[in-house]
């Protein structure tokens, strides 16, 4: 599938369905998002660039966490996930831009995985990841995935089965 506006648009309008963000700032945000994720290139990607992608999503519709690590626990897939340190999830991030630089075509779901286990923010971890996943895709030649809510929504929550084990 060519990557089209339309094409764009779809992606981010259900990577926000799945978090059931729904309205069109969120949708607004998601494109300002997306824009600037896909303006940075490989080698120059830290976590600055993450983070800002963090705070382009949020920065309408809940400001307070915007751009901003978690400094809480928050609950993924009905399991809980602790805060231990901002340092620790400093760690764990650099850890995941290493693997990201290194990645090869195909291990971009593998890499999701890796940064929904993380779960550095409070809310938005899911939106940040797919588009940081969909870039990989792209910058390796490969369409756009877009995860429809409902239909591909349970298929896409299997990549996570083995996430807390």
């Amino acid at each position: 599938m060519p990557i089209t506006t339309n094409t764009i648009k779809e992606f981010l309008q259900h990577s926000n369905w799945i978090e059931n963000e729904r309205s069109e700032q969120a949708l607004k945000d998601a494109y300002k998002a997306w824009t600037f994720a896909r303006s940075y290139r490989r080698n120059d990607i830290n976590l600055d660039y993450i983070l800002k992608i963090h705070y382009l999503l949020a920065k309408n519709i809940n400001p307070r966490i915007a751009g901003k690590l978690r400094h809480c626990d928050v609950c993924i897939g009905g399991k809980t996930k602790y805060f231990i340190s901002e340092s620790l999830l400093r760690e764990e991030l650099v850890y995941f831009l290493k693997l990201y630089k290194r990645l090869k075509i195909g291990d971009e779901k593998e890499a999701h995985v890796i940064f929904e286990h993380i779960h550095p923010f409070e809310d938005g971890n899911g939106r940040v990841g797919r588009i940081l996943y969909n870039v990989h895709r792209i910058n390796n030649g490969k369409d756009i995935h877009i995860i429809h809510e409902g239909r591909e929504q349970s298929s896409y929550y299997l990549w996570f089965n083995n996430l807390h084990k």
